[in-house]
């Protein structure tokens, strides 16, 4: 069953953020992740929103998506993550 990874974020340095973005590409590919989407909305709807960058990736199993997060690979790049933007990352299962 398909797990999604859903990053939401706010760009803090676009800079820092590409670096960390090529970085991690290779990490999620190699754990059978995905991208399916990035980018930011085209108007908010309802509400408000703080962290208007979306990115969506799927995974093979919810295990891979944990396996590649947990990962020291991934994990090194934590610090890259936090200098390029402020982020939320939220795992989904699909049903």
């Amino acid at each position: 069953m398909s797990a999604y990874l859903v990053a939401r974020f706010a760009v803090k340095d676009p800079a820092k953020l590409a670096a960390y973005s090529q970085a991690a590409a290779p990490v999620i590919a190699s754990f059978g992740g995905e991208l399916l989407f990035k980018g930011g909305a085209d108007g908010v709807l309802t509400g408000t929103d703080g962290l208007p960058g979306t990115a969506v990736f799927r995974f093979p199993s919810h295990d891979k998506l944990k396996a590649f997060y947990n990962s020291s690979e991934y994990q090194a790049l934590t610090s890259a993550r936090e200098a390029g933007a402020d982020m939320v990352l939220s795992a989904f299962t699909a049903a």
